[in-house]
């Protein structure tokens, strides 16, 4: 009886709880191998422009007819054994979002503890909220920024100082929006709470 009245009415404070912890362990998981791939590997992956490699721009290869290379586009190459530099560089490509995400879910998860333990419409969640979004805002620009410039590095530094990558301004985009989304629900449970202590105050 009791699964069933749980099927009926899940907690999904708790379901977000679960999940979030889910996902911060397999984080870790493999933010820890991703590091010890990149320490013990004897090669890494770069992004370089296309042009800095000869026969590459306008191949065709086994491509379909009409089909070639963006000559101003980049092309994946092996870099064996990378030195500190280009591990450094390699490593700044990824981590910064990783940590930004991984900095933002445990914060995330502290906010859906406290609501479940205590009320939720406390002014603690409205300022813990508004952390969050800060951090996404801030981080999330700052992880943006020192992956293009690490991307850029990595490709001057495996070719003959041809630097280059793909300017995707998406996550710029995305980091904005999630920020000003977490604003604005700390400003909703700030309201609720206004109007409970109205309430509260009226009773």
């Amino acid at each position: 009886m009791g699964f069933i009245e749980r099927l009926r009415k899940p907690d999904w404070l708790q379901e977000m709880q679960t999940t979030l912890t889910f996902v911060l362990v397999v984080m870790a998981v493999l933010g820890g191998l991703t590091v010890i791939a990149l320490l013990t590997g004897d090669s890494l992956v770069a992004q370089v422009p296309t042009r800095a490699v000869a026969g590459v721009a306008g191949a065709t290869g086994d491509l379909r007819p009409g089909v070639v290379i963006d000559p101003h586009g980049t092309v994946d190459v092996l870099v064996r054994n990378p030195d500190a530099g280009q591990l450094v560089d390699k490593a700044l490509i990824s981590m910064p979002t990783y940590l930004v995400t991984a900095t933002v879910l445990v914060l995330l998860l502290g906010v859906l503890r406290r609501a479940r333990r205590d009320n939720p419409f406390l002014p603690a969640t409205v300022r813990r909220l508004r952390v969050i979004a800060v951090v996404v805002l801030v981080g999330g620009q700052l992880a943006f920024t020192i992956e293009t410039i690490a991307a850029m590095d990595l490709s001057a530094r495996v070719t003959n100082k041809h630097m280059g990558t793909i300017f995707d301004v998406t996550p710029v985009g995305i980091w904005l929006l999630l920020g000003f989304g977490f604003f604005a629900i700390a400003e909703v449970v700030n309201r609720g709470r206004a109007m409970r202590a109205e309430l509260d105050s009226v009773i």
